[in-house]
């Protein structure tokens, strides 16, 4: 299948190719003699640069034979686990601790080989004999942003955590304390502002896909975004951690770091719109509109994606070695059954604007009540989620996306989960986008109401609301827009790595109470016992586990036996 041309594309098939003698990534600490190789040629150098792209940005993402689970929105209360054996069911049911630490995939320990790499490379391009000076700036400028990208990773789930300066030898210093959360903050503005002002506003079609000003921006304002919201803008920490508050907490409130975001994410968007070729799509069709923005390969709206392509070739534990319906049918790209819940169901809106009603909890209602108010759902809801007795409302007339192709699933759950595959047809890969000049728009909305001046967070919240073919938004009053917002972030970024970490950060009261913890409820059918592909007779919102949640889970364990070497504080209570 021809796909788009990329960095990460053409050039992650050479590393697959070769890297069994000389992966990078794997390199002697000391080894000059790798590393003068690495870098001899451009053409050898461009090889390590792709492989430094895919191991940062693969964070989150279900690259290490950890993909039966799309962790986060199972933690979110968004998906059900399904199965028993997916990563997320100890942690749903029993919180998180400092021995199963994997809520992010990689897990803590495994941020710090991708930055070495990323160091790497930028210590070493200077050694490449065929590449102008300005073309090794741009490549520094990449490795700083993509260091920046995991650094704003860490400081989410995290806090402060050991700043990284460069790449060490075996005998370097290597006991490196957590930094305090503003250190950490201040460091990944530092990086993000000194790549863009290298970094190209756009690249040519046969480099499409790496760092970008807009990309960089876009990481520097998510890092001021999550500053300026409840967990760590406050004068008190979310629980003591006594002479280490700083670590998580930016120790007082200050207003001020609002307006700093607000400013971050408009400076996303004019970069993005007036030099970078990005712009919300908005053609009046808001289906095509929002699938074409979250499902198609290298669109106007994406301003940094994961880009490795599925070629499948054999057993093995990388995306590149997956089966091939792995990613095409989406049943197993989340996780082999995962379905929608009543919890996040709730948050999408009739196409019309207005709440839809479902049924209480226990009771039961005839089954065409069901189909009937899943055709009254918004665009996104559509583009999203396939339900049951029903072919795909993303892939219209396509034999891959009819009722009866992607089985029955668990047998409960409100609908199968298909979003990236918008139009996707037998293509069975997808690029996650990483950041969509959406969530620069959502961004500038949620800070300038927390920073009083709602008519400019209406004017960008109304830009994403609108295109998804909804009535603008009027509210002003600060909290209930506020609550707004956030359900627009909710159902706009829904799958994308957001809910589980914005709902942490904006410290929301019922956070215990059907989002991470609480009663996780889907809809159950024929009497509950199993959803069949036709012939349903009736449904009913049932819980289907009591989640577990408590303070401590605002941020997540370092692992203990980091902890055991007497270097890291670990995070309260764990």
């Amino acid at each position: 299948m021809k796909t788009t041309y990329s960095l990460l594309i053409v050039l992650g098939l050479v590393i697959q190719l070769c890297a069994c003698k000389d992966d990078f990534l794997e390199m002697p600490l000391s080894s000059t003699t790798v590393a003068d190789s690495v870098f001899s040629t451009s053409t050898k150098a461009q090889g390590a640069i792709a492989n430094a792209y895919r191991n940062i940005l693969s964070q989150g993402l279900p690259h290490r034979n950890t993909w039966n689970a799309m962790i986060q929105e199972n933690l979110s209360g968004g998906m059900n686990y399904s199965h028993s054996w997916t990563i997320a069911k100890d942690i749903v049911l029993s919180g998180l601790n400092a021995s199963r630490t994997n809520e992010d995939m990689d897990g803590y320990e495994g941020n710090f080989a991708p930055i070495r790499q990323a160091y790497l490379v930028k210590e070493n391009i200077d050694k490449v004999r065929d590449m102008s000076a300005a073309d090794k700036a741009i490549v520094k400028a990449e490795m700083q942003a993509l260091i920046a990208y995991r650094y704003g990773q860490m400081f989410i789930i995290y806090g402060g955590v050991p700043i990284v300066s460069r790449s060490y030898l075996p005998t370097d210093e290597l006991a490196i304390p957590r930094s305090p959360l503003k250190a950490v903050l201040d460091s990944i503005v530092t990086w993000c502002d000194q790549a863009a002002a290298v970094l190209p506003s756009q690249w040519p079609d046969t480099w499409k896909g790496r760092m970008t000003k807009s990309a960089a921006l876009a990481i520097k304002s998510k890092a001021l975004l999550y500053a300026a919201r409840p967990l760590f803008n406050a004068a008190a920490p979310y629980l003591d951690l006594g002479a280490n508050n700083n670590l998580i907490s930016l120790g007082n409130y200050d207003q001020n770091r609002w307006t700093l975001a607000a400013q971050a994410a408009d400076a996303v968007i004019e970069e993005a719109e007036a030099r970078g070729g990005a712009s919300i799509i908005n053609t009046g069709n808001p289906l095509d509109d929002y699938g074409t923005a979250t499902s198609k390969p290298g669109n106007p709206e994406v301003l940094l994606a994961f880009k490795f392509v599925n070629t499948y070739s054999g057993g093995g534990d990388n995306w590149s070695e997956l089966p091939m319906n792995a990613f095409y049918n989406p049943r197993y790209w989340q996780a082999q059954g995962n379905v929608l819940t009543t919890n996040q169901l709730e948050n999408y809106y009739k196409a019309d604007g207005t709440n839809q009603i479902w049924p209480a909890t226990g009771a039961v209602l005839p089954f065409s009540d069901y189909t009937a108010k899943m055709n009254q759902m918004e665009a996104r809801f559509k583009a999203d989620f396939q339900p049951w007795e029903m072919d795909a409302p993303n892939n219209p007339g396509h034999v891959n996306w009819r009722n009866n192709s992607t089985g029955t699933g668990p047998g409960f759950g409100v609908a199968r989960i298909t979003k990236f595959y918008y139009k996707a047809g037998a293509r069975y890969w997808f690029e996650f986008p990483i950041f969509r000049l959406a969530a620069a728009y959502l961004s500038a909305a949620e800070a300038y109401n927390e920073a009083g001046e709602p008519g400019k967070a209406l004017e960008r919240l109304n830009k994403i609301h609108q295109r998804a073919g909804l009535p603008a938004v009027t509210e002003t009053n600060p909290a209930a827009l506020r609550a707004i917002i956030q359900r627009e972030w909710a159902v706009e970024f829904f799958d994308e790595n957001y809910r589980l970490h914005d709902v942490k950060h904006w410290k929301l009261p019922n956070i215990g109470n059907g989002i991470i913890g609480g009663a996780i409820r889907g809809f159950a059918f024929n009497n509950n016992t199993t959803v069949k592909l036709t012939g349903n007779t009736n449904y009913t919102d049932k819980v289907i586990y009591q989640a577990f949640w408590a303070p401590n889970q605002y941020l997540n364990p370092f692992p203990q036996n980091e902890i055991n070497k007497g270097i890291l504080v670990q995070n309260p209570n764990y």
